[in-house]
């Protein structure tokens, strides 16, 4: 879907296209492009996928360190200079070169510079998370923009509940989420997205590819998940830019109510953080 807000609407995209592996320029170029159309249709954000700027299978921690660029690389101004002359905001992944440190990051991006930054916490034993650093900053994960509050999440952290949860705490209206699904991740595109909207009460933003780098093929599914859960967008696996309206006010209801003074679900505010001791205490050992 496609089209131009409204007073009460917000016009996100979710962006399926192709990645050339370790090719920054290419990926840079294929970005602003998207952008460019994203905004002639009337969106606000658009939301891309899982290292799009720099690829993600690589072999070694040298490859992946050999990809990695820096936030304050003129490329990833130019798509700044981009948001600018398009009035539009863009989520982009890339794998990140900080410090000496090699991150899976995701970079919020709008007319005024890098608003918000997130490095993926969960690493699975997969492409280039076997060999990055994990994500370690506690600061808040959600960025202000004009049109609602964004939170982050990459990929893996779609299995972890309390991903999710602690940006719905921190008031995020829309969780974007690059990722990088392979072929048979059709569990979390049917069904784990819309148990993380649901339970969160808020939108969700995810941004595949359909593409293959290096002998494995991405499944696409690409959507856009309303806080009830309903499914607004799904791209299939065709490429392209799809998109839906939201409406932030609805993510902000966190009382659901069927029936006023008869039945009511305190969804938030009944929560009983003290009775989950246990989700805070260390992980099992592996295997586990």
């Amino acid at each position: 879907m496609t089209g131009s807000p409204t007073a009460s609407g917000v016009q996100v995209g979710v962006a399926q296209i192709s990645v050339d592996r370790a090719d920054v320029a290419a990926n840079v170029e294929r970005v602003i492009e998207t952008l460019r159309a994203g905004a002639a249709s009337g969106h606000q954000l658009v939301v891309f996928p899982e290292c799009v700027l720099t690829g993600y299978l690589f072999g070694s921690r040298a490859e992946t360190r050999a990809a990695a660029i820096s936030a304050a690389d003129p490329r990833i101004a130019r798509i700044v200079r981009a948001c600018a002359e398009n009035a539009v905001h863009a989520v982009v992944g890339l794998l990140e070169e900080a410090d000496g440190r090699v991150h899976n990051s995701a970079l919020v991006l709008g007319p005024s510079g890098i608003i918000g930054r997130y490095r993926k916490q969960h690493l699975p034993y997969l492409g280039a998370d076997r060999f990055v650093d994990p994500g370690a900053d506690a600061a808040p994960r959600v960025a202000d923009t004009p049109f609602g509050r964004v939170g982050v999440m990459i990929c893996f952290d779609l299995r972890f509940p309390e991903s999710a949860r602690e940006l719905a705490l921190q008031g995020a209206d829309l969780i974007a989420m690059p990722t990088n699904w392979p072929m048979g991740s059709d569990m979390l595109a049917d069904h784990m997205t819309r148990v993380r909207a649901l339970e969160n009460l808020v939108y969700l933003a995810v941004a595949d590819r359909a593409d293959a780098e290096a002998g494995t093929r991405f499944m696409g599914r690409s959507q856009i998940i309303s806080p009830s859960g309903e499914v607004l967008a799904d791209a299939g696996q065709d490429e392209g830019l799809f998109g839906a309206s939201i409406d932030v006010r609805v993510a902000r209801t966190k009382r659901l109510i069927k029936k006023p003074g008869e039945f009511e679900l305190p969804v938030f505010s009944g929560r009983r953080p003290e009775m989950y001791g246990e989700l805070t205490r260390r992980p099992m050992a592996t295997g586990q």
